[in-house]
């Protein structure tokens, strides 16, 4: 295992899983064979990012971890999963409805995977690299839905509605979720959508701690100057431009039509996930929600799992959330004919036109920290491998 100097460990993002040299002096974070600090044996692996190894309080109060002091060194050992760090200005409420259940909201997508194990591993990677599977983007709900939803999609969950380092009892929960636009331009438009459990928001995130929190997954809309485990450029590199595309939307500029092009996704899931989204106008409003007893079965049918598939083995459900029409297969275009490929045009909310490409034999491969709004903070974590 290599090691790494004192400068060059502070460099590494905060998302690293397993560090191979103590961060402190005075010890090391760890989180045992069962991915939890009460499992842990101090086996001398240094794990759960920079952030989580600075000291004993960040260690076992924001990540989970128990704290070691008998030195480092010793086999790799199951990964943790990395909380994120405290985050800028929460975002400024919406009046909830009198007696409802009310929680807070952000926007993410960094690529790593998630504490429910709703992910792949991407071609040439290990399991200690998984990233989010595409079906976690928000897609269209069926028609006269019986939740009256518009939407349909994913999000990493607070304690208080079941989130935990890894398997947790809200990894798999759905709650229908209300809310209204509250941006300059597009304000009051109510929309209701169900959104499932699929990564955790730790209390180490001030808006997750001791509070209902969805931080939604948005593909396209992570903050990267406020994302300690952005793993996009690394995990699905052939998606850098589209998962950079509304990372600085209403944070370089307050106006909501400028800084977002979803059409820099190639993957049309993606790309739709990413429109979805864009088209709520939500800049991390309050929001009504309530636990459903039941998934809708198309979220219900979406892939979580461990272990691990592959990004060969994956199923159509972590590749797509689109099942409406059967898959189309289309053969390269012979190098000794002329061949048309026809392409359909999609024009995104911020009026952009792209030319989407033709379906292809290969799934699209698929993908907590958040973005934070414009004034706000944001919310996620890293999923662990075996944890």
């Amino acid at each position: 295992m290599t090691k790494f100097t004192s400068a060059a460990a502070a460099q590494l993002l905060f998302g690293a899983t397993i560090l191979p040299g103590a961060l402190s002096a005075d010890g090391y974070c760890n989180w045992g064979p069962l991915g939890t600090g009460a499992s842990s044996i101090c086996d001398g692996l240094v794990q759960g990012g920079e952030w989580c190894n600075v000291d004993q309080s960040n260690c076992e109060g924001g990540c989970g971890g128990r704290w070691c002091t008998n030195g480092t060194g010793g086999p790799p050992s199951p990964t943790p999963p990395t909380p994120t760090p405290p985050t800028p200005t929460p975002p400024a409420p919406t009046p909830p409805t009198s007696g409802a259940l009310t929680a807070t909201t952000t926007r993410y997508w960094d690529c790593s995977g998630g504490a429910c194990a709703c992910s792949y591993v991407p071609t040439g990677l290990t399991e200690s690299a998984p990233a989010h599977c595409h079906s976690n983007a928000m897609f269209a709900a069926p028609a006269n839905n019986i939740h009256g939803a518009k939407f349909y999609g994913a999000a990493a969950i607070s304690e208080s509605l079941g989130g935990g380092d890894w398997m947790a009892e809200g990894c798999g929960k759905c709650w229908k979720v209300t809310g209204t636009s509250n941006i300059d331009g597009y304000m009051g438009v109510e929309t209701t959508m169900v959104l499932k459990g699929t990564n955790y928001c730790p209390p180490g995130n001030p808006m997750c701690n001791g509070k209902p929190h969805f931080d939604i997954a948005a593909p396209g809309f992570d903050v990267l100057a406020y994302s300690f485990a952005h793993e996009c450029p690394t995990r699905e590199p052939e998606e850098a431009a589209g998962f950079a595309a509304c990372g600085t939307w209403l944070i370089d500029d307050t106006d909501p039509d400028i800084n977002c092009n979803c059409a820099l996704f190639n993957d049309p899931v993606l790309r739709k996930g990413c429109e979805n989204f864009y088209s709520l106008k939500w800049d991390n409003p309050t929001v009504v929600y309530e636990e459903l007893e039941n998934c809708p079965q198309e979220l219900a049918d979406l892939h979580c799992g461990y272990p691990y598939p592959t990004e060969e083995s994956m199923p159509e459900t972590c590749a797509n959330n689109d099942f409406s029409t059967p898959a189309t297969t289309t053969e390269p275009p012979p190098t000794t004919t002329t061949t048309t490929i026809s392409t359909s045009t999609t024009t995104t909310t911020s009026t952009t036109t792209t030319e989407e490409p033709p379906a292809t034999t290969q799934p699209p491969p698929t993908t907590t920290i958040t973005t934070p709004e414009t004034t706000t903070t944001s919310t996620t974590t890293t999923p662990v491998a075996t944890t």
